[in-house]
């Protein structure tokens, strides 16, 4: 079965800005399509991606990457059969940049992915199953939700400099009682915003946008809500934070903006030592900024034995970054997102590297995403102990927690009891 047409075509995503969409079909009439988020916090080493620069869309159209689609991609993959290793080194050897800055990486992920799909199509597989094989594993795991509830920082127009506050189910017996209980968490932070008159509208990843005064009245709060549920349930509930530092960093100055206060890098580190002692915190993600990496190792040393410090900005899912994060001593987790490197086969390669030494993985949705829920497979196919997908709000969220569900049904489906 042979890859019969590639067609690609502009679309909108969550916040309303263009993306790419590709069409896939097999030669005998089948079809998949996938298509490719966007971020807002974007790390200054992610892969390019290609923007228009003219009058369309304020310069955000993406035709240019949709014409290297139709020109030069569609065209070396056309009458293959769908194959995701070999159609991703022939995207990336006709690239030739480091950086995916000829052909962008909204022209190559999305059809990477696509072929990932097709694969798994011809070959009678779930994509998570596809993905699983890829890595080598003979089982697969589903991973624990990270539900974006409180937007801040770049993700919504508020007080907030902390880019997100999540909730993490933990010890749950299944996902689907993980969704309740997220979902559920979620709810009472509403009815408990609401009675405060306080705004309930959401930011960019679905999680709630409040004018909080400061990050200790969002945490109360959210303190508030998961007491009210957590009796009801198995497992506990923590609270993961995604600072986005790089976002908060005055490079001349060497100091990170915090609520209208400057702190140095041990500074920034005593504040969270305080937040952990303060609060459940599992996890923090992007603490310091992307070259901040004495800073890095000085909170690795003095927190990564009580918290999870994951690496964002600074590794960009980039297998020589994740390297030299290992050589620093820096971060004890990786997050992971197929758009910051461009490829599926690069995204496993970043896995397998995290996972060979023994660095958490969590795999990640974009600020600007799509209803395409691939990522639900791809966490699940590498066994991450951790996905982001954002709030328990907006369609273009709920479809990767719903595809979880899915995957659950058929993975207890195929159960021998």
């Amino acid at each position: 079965m042979n890859i019969a047409k590639i067609e690609a075509s502009e679309i909108l995503d969550s916040r309303g800005w263009p993306t790419v969409e590709v069409m896939l079909t097999l030669s005998d009439g089948r079809m998949v399509t996938a298509a490719t988020p966007s971020g807002a916090s974007v790390g200054r080493y992610e892969a390019l991606e290609l923007r228009d620069g003219d009058d369309r869309y304020m310069g955000k159209g993406v035709q240019k990457a949709i014409s290297h689609i139709e020109h030069f991609i569609a065209p070396s993959l056309i009458g293959k059969e769908p194959d995701t290793v070999e159609a991703d080194s022939i995207m990336i050897q006709m690239d030739d940049t480091e950086n995916k800055s000829h052909l962008g990486a909204n022209a190559i992920l999305p059809v990477s992915i696509a072929v990932c799909k097709a694969q798994a199509l011809i070959e009678e597989l779930e994509p998570y199953e596809l993905i699983g094989y890829l890595c080598g594993h003979e089982t697969v795991a589903l991973p624990c939700p990270m539900f974006n509830v409180i937007n801040g920082g770049a993700h919504a127009n508020n007080n907030l400099s902390v880019q997100e506050f999540m909730i993490m189910p933990i010890g749950m017996p299944s996902i689907r009682s993980a969704v309740e209980l997220g979902v559920t968490v979620f709810q009472t932070l509403k009815e408990i915003l609401h009675k405060r008159g306080d705004s309930v509208a959401v930011g960019d990843e679905g999680g709630f946008a409040p004018n909080f005064e400061n990050e200790k009245e969002a945490l109360d709060t959210l303190m508030e809500a998961i007491r009210r549920v957590q009796d009801r349930y198995e497992g506990t509930v923590m609270i993961a934070l995604d600072v986005a530092a790089s976002q908060l960093y005055t490079p001349d100055k060497k100091l990170y903006m915090l609520q209208g206060k400057r702190y140095d890098s041990s500074e920034l580190i005593d504040w969270y030592e305080k937040l952990i002692s303060e609060y459940p915190i599992y996890s923090i993600e992007d603490g310091l900024g992307e070259d901040d990496w004495i800073g890095w190792q000085e909170m690795t040393k003095r927190l990564g034995g009580k918290t999870q410090l994951v690496g964002d900005d600074i590794f960009v899912t980039n297998p020589v970054r994740i390297w030299e994060g290992l050589r620093q001593e820096v971060a004890n987790a990786v997050l992971i997102k197929p758009n910051q490197i461009g490829t599926v086969t690069e995204t496993l390669q970043a896995v397998k590297l995290c996972q060979e030494q023994n660095l958490a993985v969590v795999v990640s949705h974009r600020s600007g995403e799509t209803n395409d829920s691939f990522i639900a497979d791809l966490a699940t196919g590498v066994s991450a102990p951790q996905i982001k997908a954002g709030g328990c709000s907006r369609g273009e969220r709920m479809a990767k927690y719903n595809r979880l569900l899915q995957i659950e049904d058929q993975l207890l489906m195929n159960v021998e009891f």
